[in-house]
């Protein structure tokens, strides 16, 4: 679905089926499950979530490069969620991680894209944000990682700051959601209803985005 697959030859979720044996099946329970269950995200558990997977990330990047991972978005909320150092304390670069446990099951009708591959989201507004304050000089290259816990596909990818706003400017799969149920227990400033969908098959792979650190700790210039 990831590897053997791109978009000059995508695979449609029913061609998929026919090569994936249990596919149709997990799809099936798939659906049932989270397209009754989407709406009843409660907020104060995701952000729980999404700080124990952020932690586990960090935790693993410091043990495999060897330099600190820590949080970036303390000194301004709108920067990305963690940034990696080098040994001198200057940043060698920073990522924004999304967590993804639920895949965008009425995705092909709504966006017109299948579902395993056009679920990851990103915030619109805040993105934006993002990549205003990289033109105004951020100090570091910025990522944006995805960590995907779909049933039928799980993995960690990333993307580029260059990629994401190169989509941006495209209006590719944006999509604004209805309100949820969850959204009510939030601030004003914290609903993000504008989605961007960010294309699976142009992510860089897990061990991919472990070697661009390493080039980036060891490149002052990158």
């Amino acid at each position: 679905m990831y590897q053997n697959n791109s978009y000059d030859h995508l695979y449609s979720v029913k061609a998929l089926k026919e090569q994936i044996p249990s596919l149709a099946e997990t799809c099936k329970q798939c659906a049932a499950f989270y397209l009754p269950a989407r709406n009843k995200s409660i907020p104060k558990y995701d952000v729980i979530l999404g700080k124990q997977h952020e932690e586990a990330l960090m935790h693993f990047l410091e043990e495999k490069l060897g330099t600190a991972v820590v949080r970036a978005d303390l000194e301004n909320r709108s920067y990305p969620d963690c940034k990696v150092l080098r040994d001198d304390g200057s940043v060698a670069a920073y990522f924004e991680l999304k967590f993804h446990g639920a895949p965008f099951i009425s995705a092909l009708s709504l966006t017109g894209r299948y579902c395993y591959e056009g679920s990851a989201t990103l915030d619109h507004k805040k993105i934006e944000k993002q990549l205003q304050l990289m033109e105004e000089g951020m100090d570091a290259p910025v990522f944006y990682v995805h960590w995907l816990e779909y049933p039928c596909l799980k993995g960690i990818f990333f993307e580029t700051s260059q990629q994401v706003k190169a989509y941006l400017a495209s209006q590719h799969a944006v999509f604004s959601r209805a309100k949820r149920e969850g959204d009510l227990q939030k601030s004003k400033q914290a609903v993000y209803l504008k989605k961007m969908y960010s294309p699976l098959l142009s992510m860089g792979s897990f061990e991919s985005f472990l070697e661009t650190l390493k080039q980036c700790i060891q490149s002052k210039e990158a």
